[in-house]
């Protein structure tokens, strides 16, 4: 193993264990030794901006370069499905900086990129992470229903689950800020299709890993079920995760 690998792998050993000055710290060592603007250079340049923004989640001057770096090598490398996560890591760095006009660049950017790939998943999980800021922006929640409806269309005709649940989690989080009894119907019913899709999986293992998956749709209707003080259904609900 050379310098920079072992430099890469202890980065990476340190960011799991949430060390994040440590891992820019060796992240930076194998930077700096890198010369060619490649697909390696380009997956540490967005390991850098990764552990820049746990470490400063508010700030985007460290984040936002190297995320930028590895957006122009990829686009340099014409890689279409790393551009867009490219955007979508740029767009939640600027997000959680409360920066809504460049996130909302960035996500507009990733939909429109996956589009032009006619990849149904990336452009699913963009438009998801463009309803997750509308849901959140003053006046937009009508136009991130509006998302999430479409997400849960293109996601459900290629059988894409996780991108389906996100969109009805959003979907459901901004019902019930109107009518709580109509989003805690719609979690139900996420819960009976969740039950359905399941029942088709024959394997017991990956069915159960499935239905685990989807646990923060039982933990969000367990949640509305508790705020509307029915105890008996809330446990149904954790019953029906520990069942499977």
């Amino acid at each position: 193993m050379d310098e920079i690998e072992q430099a890469i792998k202890s980065g990476d050993t340190f960011l799991q264990k949430d060390k994040f000055m440590d891992s820019i710290r060796e992240y930076t060592k194998a930077y700096e030794l890198m010369k060619e603007d490649n697909g390696d250079k380009a997956e540490l340049c967005y390991k850098l901006s990764q552990a820049y923004y746990a470490l400063e989640p508010k700030n985007t001057e460290n984040s936002g370069k190297f995320g930028k770096e590895s957006l122009a090598i990829h686009e340099k490398l014409k890689e279409t499905d790393m551009i867009v996560m490219d955007y979508l890591n740029l767009g939640y760095i600027y997000m959680d900086a409360k920066k809504l006009e460049e996130t909302d660049q960035f996500f507009s950017l990733a939909i429109k990129k996956a589009d032009e790939a006619e990849d149904p998943v990336l452009y699913s999980m963009s438009l998801n992470a463009l309803g997750e800021l509308y849901s959140n922006w003053k006046g937009r929640t009508a136009k991130a229903l509006e998302i999430y409806n479409k997400v849960l269309e293109i996601s459900k005709e290629v059988e894409d689950w996780d991108n389906y649940f996100e969109a009805m989690r959003g979907k459901i989080s901004i019902e019930r800020e109107k009518d709580t009894d109509k989003a805690f119907k719609l979690s139900m019913e996420a819960l009976d299709f969740i039950d359905k899709i399941s029942s088709k999986i024959k394997n017991k293992k990956e069915r159960k890993e499935f239905v685990k998956s989807m646990e923060f749709m039982y933990d969000l209707a367990s949640d509305m079920a508790m705020e509307k003080e029915d105890v008996d259904q809330a446990m149904k609900i954790a019953q029906r995760l520990d069942s499977v």
